[in-house]
């Protein structure tokens, strides 16, 4: 939010604070510390400042609830954009807001190119910048009385650009001052919920609308141009052959590249050009501090780097940029320390630069660059992980020029840093792998949707934009080493005034071997992308957008898009921010593999295995398209990561097969959820033996803790917050107990009465412990109570913690008995919102929460929900033992736990309360800021929710 919007939110400073009083229930009964403290009878030491009452104006709340315009980006915040446009499930492509595509991932490589797909999600204070790994583009050409003007479809051809972001369609408005043609872009996929084969095409439909706005005709050629993405990394690893081909499918006409095996010429003896076995770094320079005195001994590894495995150092010593020798010491400063190291100058004479390396995936930040004539033409990273991996890249195009290397760190915080080992020249890759089990193997089409469409497949010299419409034709198969291949894409426009068209372009691909990232799933050498069950290739795909089937699914996407905005009374910041999540689909976060299965990551490259307690609070998907949801729970939550002998479901299926008490007990929620989102019972009636395996797990834990079976949680209960807790504690036992409820509904629908009725006893007696135990009426909400013999785990004991009626949540919108009684949730409910709403959770934490390292969700002055505040005391006993980096997620701002909890607050009918916490994301989440679509906790796009 503005500092104007929070003021209006807050009823005046943003700074303001007051203390709680406890007998206080209702929203604004605040009282002085010294009464507070006399009231419970404790010191006034204990009590922990929370922010003044929120006193929504009417004026704010006016602006909450008005239907509004829809959100126009305009000037820089243009470049923050990145609209995820390509297919659910199919890789992922952003649209700028000026309207060009970038950020490509969908090739399949090894990790994220761009760095960052870490679980502090550096993004959020550090939003990625538009870039593409190749170049690719639309211009106009535009004639006249004088010569010819080429325009890039951008903010950079044009004076007026606006983008309007209604996704799954963004829209981009061009135009000059001084010019009479306007051109409007609508970019999306095919769109329709309910619909998987419909909304998973590994493509992009670019309409581009041209106006005549002037008094005389207008003669123009809009292009589009790409060069080829095929073998993006693999070519600079082992000799390919690129390719361009011509093809026509119906009124399409377009390129598609593709790629095949090359030729090694007779090797030449390889040259070692460092092995660091010295002591100092000569003759190599040295800028700033990151690298330390020299190269580093095996003795001298820290024991994170011991513990890491074996780090595959060929001699005695190697390269670390990460200084815990220097004055930071420990490991976490030490990534906080910069530099560089340039190599003396050398001469290209092998085809292959060849080099170890480890550390974090930061390119041109941590990172091992080849340097020719001022500019990186090779660039080497880790994959935030230490042990150094050989790595080469073909420089054959450059031989016989002077080159250098620099190992660079520019990079602080997490994965910082950069390791090597031996670099050295060689005519031989390390390893040729077979074309067809390249991940990066496939091919890429670009093609107009226009009968008098010209395709040029490849341009000589295509080096500038007048290239793309001049050059005269190149060769459409460019050798090992030899470049890349441009083509384009062309169609002529002639304009009477006030005539317009529209000219429609689409971008596919199929690279069907999923990246080596999810090696970790079942049988991975086998597993395929869903779209190989019905393309064989980029082209194939154009045929079916083109065809009357991509017609008719285009068409239902402007139907849901209309339907969702248009047709809606609700506000347009509303309906915008809570689809925008659902963009995360289109994201490399979202797998679905050729088996049927629906496979998540819990943001992009991070974390393995559809997490259960991370995917648990999304709920976009399963409402959009059931059918994925389905196929997570068969075939991942009772398939590969379910043990039929005692029903333990791993959490994050084949990948930890451990369970977590928040995972098991929601996603039994979300089978039933699953079965709710059905057409009949079939689904259920195939899971329900495992999926009473499971509910009869959880039975036992209960049963296990020394109380017997009563229907809460005392045991070791592993959870979202990473750490295993102990005692007695609301969100969880509240979701084990709408979890019985649940089980209760299945058990009833398939005829298992005698289990119906365990479930229900248990669920009963349950709910009346939380109600009548765990509730705090000096509080006003529910509390943790400790298990003695494990003061030393981790726990929230008497703070307000916002996910404490998660279970009463899944049973509003599963239509489930009460959890939690009316009157007592409306309370805590109240509660959570005066105690965690507040209008800088960032000042709040470095002042008065747990104080320990925290990730940043939210910058200074941003309003946002925090996971615990402490209004009488407790957060000095929170983190027990516990891991200090996991204590801090109590200081964090989760949008995954703000959208429950605005979820369940205007379920329960407290309506503006839940639209401000909604609004508060969608502030932070302004293109002013950063990346309106990319919400970030543990990496980018975090679960669809």
């Amino acid at each position: 939010m503005t500092d104007d919007t929070a003021r209006k939110l807050c009823g005046g400073g943003v700074n303001r604070r007051v203390f709680l009083s406890p007998g206080a229930i209702g929203i604004g009964a605040m009282s002085l510390p010294e009464r507070a403290a006399a009231s419970m009878g404790i010191s006034s030491q204990n009590l922990v400042e929370v922010p003044a009452d929120k006193h929504l104006s009417a004026e704010f709340v006016a602006e909450l609830t008005a239907r509004g315009m829809p959100t126009e980006v305009t000037g820089a915040a243009l470049g923050t954009v990145g609209m995820p446009v390509g297919g659910a499930c199919a890789g992922q492509v952003y649209l700028s807001g000026d309207g060009r595509l970038w950020l490509w991932d969908v090739d399949n490589p090894r990790n994220f190119r761009q760095g960052g797909a870490i679980c502090n999600g550096p993004h959020y204070v550090d939003p990625l910048q538009v870039s593409s790994p190749f170049r690719n583009g639309f211009a106009v050409r535009v004639g006249g009385d004088g010569p010819a003007r080429t325009k890039s479809l951008d903010s950079k051809g044009f004076e007026k650009v606006s983008f309007v972001g209604r996704y799954p369609v963004g829209r981009v408005e061009y135009a000059d001052h001084h010019g009479s043609l306007a051109v409007s872009l609508e970019a999306s996929s095919t769109f329709v919920p309910t619909s998987v084969a419909d909304s998973t095409l590994p493509a992009v439909c670019l309409s581009y609308t041209m106006r005549n706005t002037g008094n005389h005709p207008i003669t123009a050629t809009i292009a589009g141009w790409t060069d080829s993405p095929i073998n993006l990394d693999s070519r600079g690893t082992q000799p390919i052959i690129l390719r361009s081909k011509t093809f026509q499918t119906g009124e399409a006409r377009g390129v598609e590249f593709s790629g095949a095996p090359g030729q090694l010429g007779a090797p030449r003896e390889d040259i070692l050009f460092e092995d660091w076995e010295r002591g100092t770094y000569a003759p190599w320079t040295v800028e700033g501090t990151a690298f330390g005195p020299g190269p580093l001994t095996r003795a001298e590894m820290s024991a994170y780097m011991k513990g890491s495995g074996d780090m595959h150092i060929t001699g005695d010593r190697f390269v670390t940029s990460q200084n815990f020798r220097g004055p930071a010491g420990d490991t976490q400063k030490a990534d906080d320390e910069t530099g560089k190291l340039t190599s003396p100058p050398f001469i290209v004479s092998r085809r292959y630069v060849a080099a170890a390396v480890g550390g974090g995936a930061w390119i041109g930040e941590a990172c091992l660059n080849v340097i020719v004539s001022g500019q990186v033409v090779a660039s080497f990273t880790g994959a935030n992980a230490e042990p150094m991996l050989t790595q080469w890249y073909d420089v054959s195009a450059y031989e016989g020029k002077t080159a250098t290397i620099e190992i660079v760190d520019s990079r602080i915080g997490g994965w910082g840093h950069v390791n090597c080992d031996r670099i050295w020249f060689t005519d031989k890759p390390a390893e040729v792998i077979a074309y067809e089990d390249l991940p990066d193997h496939g091919t890429f089409a670009l093609a107009a949707l226009e009968s008098d469409a010209t395709v040029k497949p490849s341009i000589a010299n295509a080096d500038s934009l007048d290239a793309i419409f001049d050059g005269i034709a190149g060769p459409t198969e460019v050798a090992p080493g030899d470049g890349t291949i441009t083509a384009a894409v062309s169609v002529p426009v002639h304009l009477r005034p006030g005539q317009t068209r529209t000219v429609r372009f689409a971008v596919s691909w199929f690279f069907p071997k999923p990246s080596p990232f999810f090696s970790a799933v079942q049988d991975y050498s086998s597993v395929r992308k869903h779209y190989q069950n019905d393309f064989s290739s980029a082209s194939k795909v154009i045929a079916r957008v083109a065809g009357s089937a991509g017609a008719a699914a285009l068409a239902a996407t402007r139907l849901w898009e209309t339907t969702w905005y248009a047709d809606s009374t609700l506000p347009h910041w509303f309906l915008e921010r809570t689809l925008a999540p659902a963009s995360t689909l289109a994201t490399m976060t979202c797998q679905y593999f050729a088996n049927g299965r629906f496979y998540a990551e819990e943001g992009i490259y991070s974390c393995d295995g559809t997490c259960q307690h991370v995917w648990g609070y999304a709920q976009s998907v399963a409402r959009l398209f059931p059918e994925l949801e389905r196929s997570a729970r068969e075939i991942g939550d009772l398939g590969t990561g379910f043990d039929p002998a005692t029903g333990q479901m791993g959490f994050r299926q084949e990948a930890d097969r451990t369970w977590a008490a928040d995972g098991q007990s929601g996603t039994i929620l979300r089978i039933y959820r699953e079965h709710l989102m059905s057409v009949d019972d079939s689904f259920l009636r195939r899971v329900w033996p495992r999926t009473k395996l499971a509910i009869q797990f959880l039975i036992n834990q209960d049963a296990a803790d020394g109380h017997g079976a009563d229907g809460v949680l005392e045991g070791r209960q592993h959870n979202t917050l990473d750490q295993d807790w102990y005692g007695e504690i609301p969100w969880l036992t509240g979701l084990y107990v709408a979890m019985l409820r649940a089980a209760v509904a299945m058990a009833g629908e398939v005829g298992d009465s005698a289990f119906a009725a365990t479930c229900q006893a248990l669920a009963d007696r349950g709910s009346g412990y939380l109600n009548d135990s765990l509730w705090n009426g000096t509080y006003g909400y529910f509390e943790q109570k400790l298990d003695r013999a494990h003061l030393s785990a981790t726990n929230s004991n008497r703070g307000c913690f916002i996910d404490q009626l998660f279970g009463q949540n899944y049973a509003l919108q599963l239509g489930l008995p009460r959890v939690f009684d009316k009157t007592k949730t409306d309370t805590a409910l109240a509660n959570i919102y005066r105690n965690n709403f507040l209008p800088d959770p960032a000042a709040y934490a470095r002042t008065k929460g747990i104080k320990g390292p925290r990730r940043i969700y939210n910058e200074d002055g941003e309003p946002g929900t925090i996971m615990c505040t402490w209004p009488y005391g407790g957060n000095d006993i929170a983190p027990g033992a516990g891991v200090p980096g996991l204590v801090g997620y109590f200081d964090e701002v989760w949008t995954g736990q703000e959208y429950q909890l605005a979820a369940h607050l205007i379920g329960e009918g407290m309506i503006t309360q839940g639209l401000a916490v909604i609004r508060a994301i969608h502030d932070r989440y302004s293109a002013s800021k950063r990346n309106p679509y990319n919400e970030i906790e543990c990496s980018d796009h975090y679960s669809a929710r």
